[in-house]
């Protein structure tokens, strides 16, 4: 009788075990779906960021195009039609636009003691108050 209650106490402990690997493993597919769902909520996110660079990429373009000479007028509504086709409806209060115009005005070759005199700063500026702030933060080593 010993020995069968030995057995019994065994198999319920295989049995234990058993379930709670059974267990176990039914909570790490709950977990990996809970996983794959947020993961599928991300690529918004990644879409909004690198919407953010092309139309950063796009402004920094643009700006090392035309830095030298050009019409202040016609840059900004160049600004304003990059900024429509990548859906940015307040570029003049958008840090992004004033980075990316850094960005294109230090590889035009543009200095930071010359940004200043750059022909369309004054109406950025007339635009946002921290234009020039936030273009020569874009100048930071």
């Amino acid at each position: 009788m010993c020995d069968i209650l030995k057995k019994a106490i065994a198999l319920l402990g295989i049995l234990a075990l058993l379930a709670g690997c059974s267990f176990s493993y039914s909570s790490g597919k709950s977990s990996d779906s809970s996983k794959s769902s947020s993961n599928s909520s991300s690529p918004s996110d990644t879409d909004q960021k690198d919407a953010k660079t092309a139309y950063k990429s796009d402004v920094s373009a643009y700006t090392t195009s035309a830095a030298k000479d050009g019409n202040a007028e016609d840059y900004m509504r160049e600004l304003g039609s990059i900024a429509k086709r990548h859906g940015i409806t307040d570029w003049e209060r958008d840090t992004a636009t004033y980075n990316a115009i850094g960005s294109g005005l230090r590889r035009a070759g543009v200095t930071r003691e010359e940004v200043k005199d750059v022909y369309f700063i004054k109406d950025l500026a007339a635009k946002e108050k921290n234009a020039l702030v936030l273009i020569l933060e874009s100048y930071q080593p």
